[in-house]
C-alpha cells in the first residue's frame, strides 16, 4: 500500500483495484477537501485577520433559527408594554372612580312622565332655574313632608351669575292638583303632591319654567357645612337669650341636633353673641330659629330665611373656592341628604360652565316687608300675603331682566291688589294693620333685610294652625277658585 504526500490513504483492501480506480477515488477525496476547506474559509480568514465571525452570513437555517429568537424577545417585550399599560390604565381608572363614585351614586329622583309641570316653553335656553327644597326631617333617606325652605336657584350661563329667590314658607298660594284648585300654604305644595306639585305650583304662581329640582335634608346639613370647613355668621343676644322650649333659641335647637346625632352640647354652645365660625351643627341650628330677632332686623319666618339664605350664600362662597380636591369629600356629605332630578350630565354641565368659573352670587326674599297685607281669613291661620301679580313681575325682573330688588322697586311702586278677596268675598274678621318700618340695610344679602312685623306666623300657626278646622292628615277645608267647591288643603 502506497501514501502520497496530500495524507490521503486511497488504496482500498480490493487487489484487484487498478491504479485508475486509486486515481479517481484521490480525485473525489481531493474534491470533498476543497468543499470542506471552502465552508471553513470564513471562519479560518476571521481568525487570521481578527474579524468579528458574526458580521459574517449565516446559512439560510441559522437565520430561520436567530429570526425565531428574535421574535420571542420581541414578544416577551410587548408583553411586559401590555401590563405596564394596563396596570397604569386600571391605576388611573381606580383614582378617578375613587372620586366620581359619590357623584355617580347619589339619590336620583326622576320627574314623574306624566306629571304636569305647570309650563309649555322655555323663556330664556341661557337660564337655568332649579327648584331647591328644604326638609326639617330627621332621617338621612326621608324626602317626604313639608317643605321649611322654598328657594327658586336661578343660573344664567351667559353671564355666569347665580341667584337664589327665597319664597316665603306661609305664602297663601293658588294650587291645582289633578283638576282641582285650592288655596293653601304654599310649604303644602311638597307634602301633598312631591316635588311634581311643588314644581308646578311654583311655575304656575310666578310663571316660570322650572323642570328640575333638589331636595336637601336639613339634618343632613350638618356634615354639608362640616365639609366645607364650616360658615361665618354675626349671633344676635336675642338668638341667644332663654324664651322656654316652646319657643328655642339657637343653643335649643342644637341640644335636639345633638341629642339625635349622640354628640355632647358642651362641645358645641355658645355663649357670647357676635360674629363667629360656625360648626355644621350650630350653623344648622342658626339656620332653623324663628322666634328670635336676626343680624338682618328680621323674626319670625322672615328672620329664619334671612338666615337660610346666609347659610346658602356661605356654602356657596365655600365650595367654589375649595380645593378640587376636597369635592369628594363634600359630595359624600351632600348626596346621602339629598335627592334631585338633575342627571350626573346636568351636573357635570353646570359644575364646569358655571361653578368652576367664579360666578358671582345673588339672594332675594319674597316678599319683602313693604308688600305685605292683612288677611282675614281665620281658616288658614297664619298666612303671608301679597299681590301675587306684583311679586310675579319682580322676579321675572330679576331672573330674566338682571335688574336687582331695589331697581324693580324704585321703577316699580309697590302695588297691594286684594286678590284673594276678590275671589272669596270679604274676610271673616278684620286683622290688625300691618306697620312698614324703616328696613335695617344687610351686609350679608344683596336685597335689603326686613324688620319684624306685627302679622307674623307664630309657632301655634306652624304646627297645625290655630285658625282652622284639621283633619289627621293636616289639611283644612277651604274653597275653589270658583268659591263654590270646597276641597282639602294643608294649613302648615
Amino acid at each position: 500500500m502506497s501514501r502520497y504526500d496530500d495524507g490521503f490513504d486511497f488504496r482500498g483492501s480490493d487487489e484487484n483495484e487498478t491504479d485508475e480506480d486509486y486515481y479517481k477515488m484521490y480525485k473525489r477525496m481531493l474534491e470533498e477537501q476543497q468543499k470542506k476547506q471552502d465552508r471553513s474559509a470564513p471562519r479560518r480568514r476571521a481568525y487570521d485577520e481578527d474579524i468579528d465571525i458574526n458580521s459574517f452570513s449565516r446559512r439560510p437555517a441559522q437565520k430561520k433559527r436567530a429570526a425565531g429568537k428574535k421574535g420571542k424577545k420581541k414578544k416577551r417585550k410587548n408583553k411586559k408594554k401590555i401590563i405596564i399599560i394596563l396596570t397604569c390604565i386600571l391605576l388611573i381608572f381606580g383614582i378617578l372612580l375613587y372620586f366620581a363614585w359619590p357623584f355617580l351614586n347619589y339619590n336620583y329622583r326622576k320627574l314623574r312622565g306624566d306629571a304636569d309641570l305647570g309650563f309649555s316653553d322655555i323663556i330664556d335656553k341661557r337660564v337655568v332655574n332649579i327648584a331647591l327644597f328644604g326638609l326639617d326631617t330627621r332621617e338621612e333617606g326621608d324626602f317626604t313632608g313639608r317643605s321649611d325652605s322654598i328657594m327658586i336657584l336661578s343660573i344664567n350661563t351667559e353671564t355666569k351669575k347665580v341667584k337664589v329667590i327665597s319664597l316665603m314658607r306661609d305664602t297663601i298660594t293658588r294650587m291645582e292638583e289633578n283638576g282641582e284648585v285650592y288655596y293653601s300654604k304654599l310649604n303644602n305644595a311638597y307634602a301633598n303632591g312631591g316635588p311634581e306639585l311643588a314644581i308646578k305650583t311654583l311655575n304656575q304662581n310666578y310663571e316660570l319654567d322650572i323642570s328640575r329640582y333638589a331636595t336637601i335634608n336639613f339634618f343632613g346639613m350638618v356634615d354639608i357645612i362640616d365639609a366645607v370647613g364650616g360658615i361665618e355668621a354675626t349671633i344676635t343676644e336675642d338668638e341667644l337669650e332663654w324664651k322656654g322650649y316652646d319657643n328655642p333659641n339657637l343653643n335649643n335647637c342644637m341640644e335636639e341636633i345633638c341629642e339625635a346625632r349622640g354628640l355632647d352640647i358642651d362641645d358645641y354652645w355658645i355663649s357670647s353673641p357676635g360674629t363667629q365660625h360656625l360648626n355644621g351643627v350650630q350653623a344648622v341650628a342658626y339656620a332653623r330659629i324663628r322666634h328670635c330677632l336676626s343680624t338682618f332686623g328680621t323674626n319670625d319666618d322672615f328672620g329664619r330665611t334671612d338666615r337660610q339664605r346666609h347659610v346658602m350664600h356661605e356654602l356657596f362662597s365655600k365650595a367654589t373656592t375649595m380645593k378640587k380636591s376636597q369635592y369628594a369629600k363634600l359630595a359624600k356629605a351632600l348626596l346621602p341628604c339629598s335627592e334631585t332630578s338633575l342627571t350626573y350630565s346636568d351636573i357635570l354641565s353646570l359644575a364646569v360652565n358655571v361653578l368652576l368659573k367664579n360666578p358671582t352670587f345673588e339672594q332675594y326674599r319674597i316678599p319683602q316687608t313693604e308688600w305685605l297685607m292683612p288677611f282675614g281669613y281665620s281658616e288658614y291661620g297664619s298666612c303671608v300675603y301679597f299681590d301675587r301679580d306684583y311679586a310675579k313681575r319682580a322676579v321675572h325682573a330679576i331672573i330674566y331682566e338682571d335688574m336687582t330688588m331695589e331697581q324693580f322697586t324704585e321703577q316699580n311702586p309697590v302695588e297691594k291688589n286684594d286678590w284673594f278677596a276678590s275671589i272669596f268675598g270679604p274676610p271673616d274678621y278684620t286683622p290688625d294693620p300691618i306697620t312698614v318700618e324703616p328696613e335695617t340695610p344687610s351686609s350679608q344679602t344683596t336685597s335689603q333685610a326686613a324688620p319684624e312685623t306685627p302679622e307674623e306666623p307664630t309657632e301655634s300657626t306652624e304646627q297645625g294652625g290655630e285658625g282652622g278646622t284639621e283633619d289627621p292628615a293636616g289639611n283644612t277645608e277651604t274653597g275653589t277658585e270658583s268659591g263654590t267647591e270646597t276641597t282639602e288643603d294643608g294649613t302648615n
